[in-house]
């Protein structure tokens, strides 16, 4: 076995990399916010130049050159809204890019609290490792990579690392994420342009897309459309007649009345319609800016081709409807303003105007949303990985080989781990009709170890990038048996819930494609050849805790022949050291082992997470005991005992 290799020593070239370009950053936003208050300088002294120059010429006796220099200090006024609110998205984009890469040097060090907290996912009951593989929730693998901002990202991402990818998909990922790792800017600016759409929940964006794929609420009412086309011309023209002296109010009465009557039945409708299609301040039609970004994208992997493809596809590219229908969603914002609504619903129709473009855009691009938010999220969920791969330049892109038989990974670390405090180990799971046998003292690295091989298989069929100098995999399912909890809830105690555990592993491997296995001292298949899908990877750590030594060992022992003989590929940890003494195990168990260093008194044990062949000839379990101050043990190595 080779001997492992400790942490790499890249740790500071990202860290500083980062470093410097948050202090860039830091000095942007610094002129931005410069600009900003200029901006805001000059909205007061032109609102009060305007109100002086109007009070002088009205004082004057110079009535229409006080509205003229209104009207111009109006539209003035307007445009520097405009720059204003411009400078104030470019001042937050600059100051989320200085966080994110302040992040970046947290992620490093893993420094777990200078992280924004992991979102939430839903995690499928019984999942096959979610739960076992620190997948979620906090110091797991979707805090450490969990950069996602929007929620096709997060959901993206989420849904790719509880399944493995076909190997096409695989090798695009992998490309698209070599490429994006290097394109720092650009990571950045989907960082920030993610979390400035404020993070609406995925609920939200279904909301949005039902809308968008549902049919027009004006579908089939002509008589309203008709109606709206009519009314107003006549109604402005008795307007302007009545203003002239030409005919009487009634002449103007009569129509409105008309008008009311014609929206009476339709007013509440209409409100829920606008309601329907506006998801609310942090929805879909935020992502303009982002879906523009997406669309420009300095990249030329085959992946971001398709994602520019997709996006450009139609007669008007994604960002560019996106800002037409928030343009369509502002103009009904007016009815949030009865003064201002009610004169325009009566007049011109305008709810049914609007709602009519709002139903023409429906049709024209309702249906491309949905693809256009896949988008989102396959670009977020890529450049999370690439930002794991940006992190760690000592990490690589696995090789995934149809062929393959074992699972072979050079310098292997727990991804989770800081890169000054990974110890790494040459890992070979396999062929099949084998298992890896890890014994070792406690707090030795046993499970870590059984997570470090499971996170990196999941990484790798993800298409990211793995902590290893070289890992190479077939395709695998990945199933684990290693945190049973009891369930009062359910009425499960916490044997039968490892029973339970253990039986889904064992139905997995068996339906994984192999022919019937072999019995006791034959051979079982190998080769890719007699799988119709992919193998099943088990990770079982201390199979069967709960029960008392001598049944659980005849337990272990009928659940690991049952695993050999589907063909499976596996890795079992124990502090049993005579877990496979019987024969027909013994000759199929590849045994290695981690253990601890013994110095003077109780500081002196220490681990070194250095992987050797052979079963463990020590245990420490006294030696703890005393270092907690729980007993009298003495701390002596026993070898060959078993841990009870």
């Amino acid at each position: 076995m080779v001997p492992p290799s400790p942490g790499a020593g890249s740790l500071g070239q990202p860290a500083a990399l980062y470093a410097d370009r948050a202090r860039r950053f830091d000095r942007v936003a610094a002129e931005r916010a410069a600009t900003l208050r200029l901006h805001e300088r000059l909205r007061l002294v032109l609102f009060a130049a305007a109100g002086v120059g109007a009070w002088l010429l009205i004082s004057q006796g110079r009535g229409p050159a006080a509205w003229l220099l209104l009207t111009g200090a109006g539209a003035a006024f307007a445009i520097l809204v405009a720059r204003h609110r411009a400078a104030r998205r470019r001042l937050r984009r600059a100051e989320l890019m200085a966080d994110f890469n302040r992040e970046g040097i947290a992620r490093v060090e893993r420094r777990w609290s200078g992280l924004p907290p992991s979102f939430r996912p839903v995690v499928p009951r019984n999942h096959d490792y979610a739960d076992d593989l620190d997948l979620h929730g906090p110091a797991s693998l979707l805090h450490l990579a969990g950069v996602c901002g929007t929620p096709p990202g997060r959901a993206t991402l989420w849904s790719w690392l509880l399944a493995p990818s076909d190997p096409e998909t695989i090798v695009l990922r992998q490309e698209a994420v070599r490429e994006m790792a290097g394109a720092f800017d650009f990571r950045d600016r989907i960082a920030a342009d993610a979390r400035i759409i404020r993070g609406a929940s995925m609920e939200e964006v279904a909301d949005f897309l039902r809308w968008c794929e549902s049919p027009g609420w004006l579908s089939g009412r002509t008589w309203l459309r008709a109606a709206a086309v009519l009314l107003p011309p006549v109604i402005l023209a008795a307007i302007v007649l009545c203003s002239l002296g030409a005919v009487s109010a009634a002449a103007v009465a009569w129509p409105l009345l008309m008008s009311m009557v014609v929206l009476g039945p339709v007013w509440k409708p209409i409100g829920r319609a606008f309601s329907e299609a506006d998801d609310g301040e942090s929805g879909v039609r935020h992502y303009g800016s982002l879906l523009n970004l997406l669309a420009d994208a300095p990249l030329d992997s085959r992946y971001a081709s398709d994602l520019r493809r997709r996006l450009g596809a139609g007669t008007r590219p994604a960002h560019g409807e996106i800002a037409a229908l928030r343009r369509l969603l502002d103009m009904a914002e007016v009815r949030r303003s009865p003064l201002f609504h009610v004169p325009l619903a009566l007049v011109l129709l305008w709810d049914v105007h609007v709602l009519a473009a709002l139903e023409r855009w429906k049709k024209r691009s309702g249906a491309r949303v949905r693809g256009w938010m896949d988008a989102v999220g396959e670009a977020e969920a890529l450049a999370a990985l690439a930002a794991l791969a940006a992190d760690h330049p000592d990490w690589s892109m696995p090789t995934l080989d149809a062929e393959a038989t074992t699972i072979h990974g050079r310098a292997l670390g727990h991804p989770l781990l800081a890169p000054a405090l990974c110890v790494r180990n040459d890992v070979e799971v396999g062929p099949a009709g084998s298992f890896l046998l890890v014994t070792g003292s406690n707090m030795s690295g046993k499970s870590t170890l059984l997570k470090a091989v499971g996170l990196n298989v999941v990484l790798g069929q993800a298409g990211g990038p793995v902590c290893a100098e070289s890992l190479r995999i077939p395709p695998l399912r990945v199933v684990t048996g290693m945190q049973a909890a009891d369930s009062l809830a359910d009425g499960v105690s916490f044997f039968m819930a490892g029973l339970q555990r253990l039986k889904q592993v064992v139905d997995a491997a068996e339906a994984a494609g192999a022919p019937p296995g072999p019995a006791a001292g034959e051979e079982a298949p190998t080769g890719a050849e007699v799988y119709g899908g992919p193998r099943v990877l088990y990770l079982l750590d201390e199979i069967l805790q709960g029960t008392n030594s001598a049944e659980r060992r005849i337990a272990a022992r009928t659940v690991l022949r049952r695993l050999l003989r589907s063909g499976a590929l596996g890795v079992v940890t124990t502090h049993d050291l005579t877990l496979a003494d019987a024969h027909d195990l013994n000759v199929r168990a590849v045994p290695v082992h981690l253990t601890e260093s013994v110095g003077e008194g109780i500081e002196g044990l220490t681990f070194d997470y250095r992987l050797r062949t052979g079963i463990a000839t020590s245990t420490n379990a006294l030696r703890l005991l005393k270092l907690v101050g729980l007993g009298d043990g003495d701390g002596s190595r026993s070898p060959g005992a078993a841990v009870p």
